[in-house]
């Protein structure tokens, strides 16, 4: 069973950059109020900055905090204020400036990235550079403090009647609240000893101290006794460094007039060190993916009536629709790429009249991947029309965090029981959502809560993988069901880690280009999974300009030079040949720009610098069985010019420096690319 109770706490603070004057002679006085959307009672205000008097790109100093859990979609609102009346909290009669929305999990993912500040109306703040909002997220350090202790008694008395008899010793340790002692721990009892032995541990430092050096900490010794109250051994006080010392303690009660030794307390291990957390991986690159499996057995009923679970013609979404919503509005924060590999089981394909227990839901074998939310839900409801439910249901193979939703029992549950078995030590969770009103009881043994699953050979489990949720548990909670099937993951993940012996990578802040007044916010993401190398990163600019940059789709040309010529192509004669990728004849001239670049994977609103493409001279007449390689286009590339002229812009992808200098890389200049290798 892995632990739950996984919370990290964590720091907001904030700057913005590029304001717009609400006061007529002088500059705006700013403030930042930050809400939380509390579940059932709305948005609810969490704190707020200082107020800087005449500033248009503040730096606040105050720093908010609030606990942040993985499962747990956390909205905020950051309400932008000029702050004219400094006599009163309200904001009846200051200037509203504008407002940012966003998820704590975006705060952590897209630490210190700007984002705009949108009016009431939607629109965004008219002013020059367009205002920005900054949010930098990091976690609270002295929560990832552990202390290692290991316990031993020396020469302890003996509590019990008789002639052979010893004690039954246990301790227990509290950390000092104002007058009074909280207890933190509790050992487990040594049974007849007078020199117990007791099992190493784990404890927060902020749970011993609160973060106070000088704070005390109780230990006592107790003789557990089956019958009756339990006696007092003895206890002693020490701070933490004197615990990290591995000193030994003499045991006193306090309430005896004689100062007496009532044995001793020795610590034989003792070390205080950092823990790596879940947050520390997310932000080192880690990228959580998903893969979506879906139940299309028979025993979900024919999908055209209204008792069926797949049933899409009612004004809520289906129970199937609804827990991807759900589950996915959670984990596509954590998703660089947002391609999810979505596949059905039990169902009959129409095309080969066939059941299928692994089939994509979009009927493409080559790319099962869809993308997005809306994606999955689109290809889950063009599904059927491709399929015949059918059954019965079987698990196989997963990869990282596989959603399965299923409404039935599984028939292969020894096959099912091997896999998370050989599963257990790779880097994957597996959350089982059951639909429907369906007898659990099978799924329920897969979750290893309770018991640890042991395959056919033996083989025992190296963890819990599995975690089994029944939606009908949360028909009147909304949020209940991605609180339940997504809570162990942290834990799940920091086991794997631990257990793999994989640190997270070294986190480094990105430096987002908060100075720029027109073109993209941009940067570069790393998409990284565990034990993956380092990746140095590079940050790089849009140049501004007359000329915007243009997106370009996966399969278009993009023009280079200035201006494209306005060359006519004809058509090829009947038997001319064609090598691959090149053009079908020529006019009079051939314009300076006919290859198309690759197209690198490129993460969410961010631009990826890719090497200089190569090029290959074509021959006169195409070879029977070239191969083109990735990247190399066939065609005369165009002469790269040292200096770029004026109107030229940059495309993603094709310019830039390959090292560019300390502060990133200047604007206008490029890299004059090695010949091109034919």
């Amino acid at each position: 069973m892995v632990d739950t109770n996984i919370k990290s706490e964590v720091e907001l603070w904030m700057s913005l950059r590029n304001l717009t004057s609400k006061d007529m002679f002088s500059k705006s006085d700013p403030c930042v109020i930050v809400y939380e959307n509390k579940r059932g009672r709305g948005w609810v205000e969490i704190g707020r900055t200082e107020v800087i008097q005449n500033k248009h790109n503040p730096d606040f100093k105050k720093r908010i905090r609030m606990n942040y859990f993985f499962e747990k979609r956390q909205e905020l609102k950051f309400d932008v204020w000029d702050w004219d009346n400094s006599r009163t909290k309200s904001t009846s009669g200051q200037d509203f400036i504008g407002s940012v929305k966003m998820s704590l999990g975006d705060a952590v993912v897209d630490s210190g990235r700007p984002q705009k500040i949108i009016k009431r109306d939607g629109r965004r703040v008219a002013c020059k550079g367009r205002g920005r909002l900054i949010v930098k997220c990091e976690e609270i350090s002295s929560n990832k403090e552990k202390f290692y202790l290991k316990l031993s008694g020396i020469k302890l008395p003996k509590m019990d009647f008789g002639l052979f008899a010893k004690s039954d010793p246990y301790f227990q340790i509290f950390r000092k609240q104002e007058t009074s002692w909280i207890k933190i721990y509790q050992s487990e009892v040594c049974s007849k000893t007078l020199e117990p032995r007791w099992k190493p541990i784990t404890l927060k430092v902020a749970d011993m101290n609160n973060g106070d050096e000088k704070r005390p900490i109780l230990v006592r010794v107790w003789d557990h006794d089956k019958v009756g109250s339990h006696d007092l051994i003895g206890e002693f006080t020490a701070t933490l460094s004197e615990l990290q010392q591995g000193k030994r303690f003499g045991l006193i009660r306090p309430k005896k007039k004689k100062a007496k030794i009532y044995g001793h307390v020795e610590l034989t291990e003792a070390k205080r060190y950092k823990e790596a957390s879940f947050l520390d991986y997310i932000r080192g690159g880690m990228d959580v993916s998903v893969m979506f499996a879906i139940d299309f057995t028979g025993s979900n009923r024919d999908p055209n009536h209204p008792s069926s679970l797949h049933y899409m013609g009612g004004r809520t979404p289906n129970p199937y629709a609804d827990a991807i919503q759900k589950i996915q509005s959670i984990l596509s924060v954590y998703d660089q790429d947002q391609k999810i590999p979505a596949y059905g089981f039990g169902a009959r394909l129409r095309r080969s009249n066939e059941v299928s227990h692994c089939f994509p839901i979009n009927m493409n074998p080559s790319n099962p991947e869809v993308i997005g939310m809306h994606g999955l839900l689109s290809a889950y409801k063009q599904s059927f029309n491709h399929l015949l439910l059918s059954g019965p249901t079987y698990f196989t193979e997963s990869y990282t965090i596989l959603v399965i939703l299923t409404d039935g029992v599984i028939d292969d549950m020894r096959q099912s029981i091997n896999s998370i078995v050989e599963m257990s030590n790779l880097p994957i969770s597996i959350v089982i959502v059951g639909v429907g009103t369906a007898n659990f009881a099978a799924m329920e043994h897969l979750d290893g809560d309770k018991q640890v699953l042991v395959s056919s050979s033996g083989r025992r489990s190296s963890r819990d993988i599995v975690q089994f949720v029944p939606m009908r548990e949360f028909v009147n909670n909304p949020y209940g069901l991605t609180d339940a099937t997504l809570a162990e993951i942290p834990s799940q993940m920091l086991l794997y880690a631990k257990k793999k012996r994989v640190g997270p990578l070294r986190i480094s802040e990105r430096k987002w280009d908060d100075t720029i007044v027109e073109g993209e916010i941009i940067g570069e993401m790393k998409s990284l999974a565990i034990g993956q190398p380092q990746i140095d990163t590079k940050q790089y600019s849009v140049p501004s300009g007359p000329q915007q940059p243009r997106s370009q789709q996966p399969g278009t040309w993009f023009a280079q030079a200035t201006t494209l010529p306005q060359t006519q192509y004809q058509q090829p004669a009947q038997a001319q040949g064609q090598a691959p990728g090149a053009w079908f004849g020529q006019a009079t001239t051939l314009p300076q720009t006919a290859y198309q670049p690759y197209v690198a994977p490129q993460p969410r609103g961010q631009y990826v610098q890719t090497q200089a493409t190569g090029y290959q001279q074509p021959p006169t007449q195409p070879i029977q069985g070239a191969q083109q390689g990735r990247g190399n286009w066939w065609g005369q590339p165009p002469p790269v010019p040292t200096q770029p002229t004026t109107q030229q812009i940059q495309a993603p992808g094709q310019w830039g420096q390959a090292q560019p200098p300390q502060g990133g890389q200047a604007q206008g200049q490029y890299y004059q690319p090695p010949p091109p290798s034919y």
